[in-house]
């Protein structure tokens, strides 16, 4: 059975749409469409659950947003019970679409181990928040949340094998939470 920490967190549904079981999805990045994926796994109640994805079953609605109708999924009651929960892809299906991305999407470091050029492992980056285009990488250093901007400029490396990254954190931001 697989893990959230082995899965790619690829979206949200966030509404219905029609009365036919098809549901709205906020979006992450663009991967939901651009492969052609054949089932993905929701989060219900803390379980992942596979569900397949019919032929056509995704459908682009604007830049942030995704249609989706999963089989087996028919009427709008059955679709709002899915409101709210993520979508998840497993790792392994996704690498082709890293790699071939020239920016790295945040979204994947998640359960990744952030470790600072000059402190070290700091802790498992638990969630990535976006304020207006300033991607923040979430962990918890000593019982409390920290947030760590994600810039380009910070980072040195990134072991996908190993899920760790390395980067170099903004000079005295630890010491606000130390």
């Amino acid at each position: 059975m697989l893990k959230i920490e082995d899965c790619y967190l690829a979206g949200s549904f966030i509404k219905t749409h029609g009365v036919k079981g098809e549901l709205v999805a906020k979006k992450n990045s663009d991967l939901l469409e651009n492969n052609k994926l054949e089932s993905v796994l929701v989060d219900i109640d803390g379980g992942l659950v596979p569900f397949f994805i019919p032929k056509n079953g995704i459908t682009s609605r604007n830049h942030s947003s995704i249609r989706i109708l999963l089989e087996d999924m028919d009427s709008e009651a059955k679709a709002k019970r899915f409101i709210g929960c993520d979508i998840y892809i497993p790792i392994k299906d996704v690498p082709d679409f890293i790699e071939e991305s020239d920016e790295i999407d945040p979204n994947v470091l998640i359960g990744f181990t952030y470790v600072d050029e000059e402190k070290g492992e700091l802790g498992e980056i638990e969630d990535i928040q976006d304020y207006s285009g300033n991607i923040v990488l979430v962990l918890t250093m000593n019982k409390q949340e920290v947030l760590i901007p994600f810039a380009d400029e910070n980072f040195i490396d990134l072991d996908e094998a190993n899920k760790i990254i390395t980067m170099v954190t903004p000079d005295g931001l630890l010491d606000m939470y130390l």
